[in-house]
């Protein structure tokens, strides 16, 4: 059974714990794609399912994996950006640039409702890494080399990051039930 509400009676601080625990779930899958460290409201919302309850629900063995997950979520975010663009030929401040770029534009947005803040974080990786590598470099393509090496990075990190946050997410919920 996977709604929390027993035959007999139903526990309505259970119920609280669940739809406290959906709603930072969905929040940080909601959070992750934007680069901010969604994985870890996923597990603050394991934890706050315990303190709910006041028990421990949610296993330590379990607790003690998601904080795992988390943290190579973030290591593998970070080093999947720089790799994939290092790999184009973007340089130190290039990759910078990007990330600078990429929280102005996560932050900023694009006037598009409900997406737009993914959109100015990819183009915000774009044009930070293309402007900081043109500057430095002077040299068009390998600007835009470097630019398209780091919004490539960008978007593989999100993919694992998000995938990390997908299995944090299955794994709550199942061991909440």
């Amino acid at each position: 059974m996977f709604w929390p509400i027993g035959k007999e009676k139903m526990d309505p601080l259970l119920i609280t714990a669940f739809v406290l625990l959906s709603v930072l779930c969905l929040i940080g899958l909601i959070a992750t794609p934007l680069g901010l460290p969604g994985t870890f409201v996923i597990l603050a919302g394991a934890v706050l399912f315990n303190l709910v309850q006041w028990k421990m629900a949610i296993s330590l063995w379990v607790l003690v994996l998601l904080l795992a997950l988390a943290v190579s979520g973030e290591i593998l975010e970070y080093w999947l950006g720089v790799r994939l663009a290092a790999r184009r030929g973007a340089s130190g401040a290039a990759i910078a640039g990007a990330i600078v770029g990429g929280l102005i534009g996560a932050f900023a947005g694009v006037p598009v409702p409900v997406i737009g803040s993914v959109i100015g974080l990819f183009l915000g990786v774009f044009l930070g890494a293309l402007l900081v590598e043109l500057v430095l470099q002077k040299s068009l393509p390998r600007a835009w080399n470097a630019a398209i090496g780091a919004f490539y990075g960008r978007a593989g990190a999100i993919l694992v990051k998000s995938m990390v946050g997908v299995a944090m997410a299955a794994a709550v919920f199942a061991a909440a039930v």
